[in-house]
């Protein structure tokens, strides 16, 4: 089962990256006489390409996170007993805990909550001319949906909160910093929400956007003990037997 679901991630979100790659830019080509394409497509080559966008470093987690998954499923391990666990299961752990799953978190709920409010802030009307209705949901709804389906289905050790904050927030801090030196660099605004903020109001947004962030990481973990805490206690009992007979 859980290999199949890491199959199904790495063929969703790899096909999402080669149309990204090779498909979007050529068909936003037309429609470059709309200032909002002009910007955000027409430098694309420059200024970071396709990296300008969070939607970008989220999908490139999740191939990165579906394909390590994978191997380890042919392999590695997927136990609760720790000295029986492999590195590669360690580092699949990891990458999911701290990263693949707030991130897809974050992603697809702000993207779809800023959406509701007003798809101008995330998503203008004039992008469903060439960014097509399944590339936005393989990169804005199957990140969120395959994750909670890994929640459900397989089984993560949970690093300490410190090392798993701080990767979640490094990443995080890294883009936002990201976004904002090509605000004031190049002038490119990446998300209209960032554009129609006063300053101080930008630095809250993005400090919000943080706080929700670890606050997503919290959810995730509790969604883990939810469904595993049983089995990780036992597996902790068992674990703590096995030493005290040594």
């Amino acid at each position: 089962m859980s290999l199949l679901l890491h199959l199904v991630g790495v063929a969703v979100f790899g096909a999402c990256t080669y149309y990204d790659i090779y498909y979007v830019l050529e068909n936003a080509g037309p429609h470059q006489d709309n200032p909002l394409v002009k910007e955000l497509f027409n430098s694309r080559p420059q200024w970071g390409g396709r990296w300008k966008f969070l939607t970008v470093w989220g999908l490139t987690v999740q191939l990165i996170y579906y394909v390590i998954a994978a191997v380890n499923d042919l392999l590695g391990s997927s136990t609760f007993v720790r000295r029986d666990g492999t590195r590669l299961q360690r580092l699949r752990d990891l990458f999911f805990t701290a990263l693949a799953l707030p991130v897809a978190l974050v992603v697809c709920l702000m993207f779809w909550g800023l959406y509701a409010i007003h798809r101008d802030l995330v998503f203008p009307e004039v992008m469903d001319l060439f960014y097509p209705w399944w590339l936005n949901h393989g990169v804005h709804t199957m990140p969120l949906l395959l994750g909670l389906l890994e929640v459900l289905t397989v089984r993560h050790h949970y690093a300490s909160n410190w090392v798993s904050v701080a990767l979640l927030a490094t990443f995080l801090v890294t883009y936002l910093a990201w976004t904002m030196y090509l605000a004031l660099v190049a002038e490119i605004w990446v998300y209209g929400v960032l554009r129609v903020l006063s300053w101080p109001l930008r630095f809250l947004f993005m400090a919000g956007n943080l706080l929700v962030a670890l606050g997503l990481f919290a959810l995730g973990k509790r969604m883990d003990a939810v469904v595993w805490g049983k089995e990780k206690a036992a597996a902790a009992a068992k674990e703590g037997g096995g030493k005290k007979r040594r």
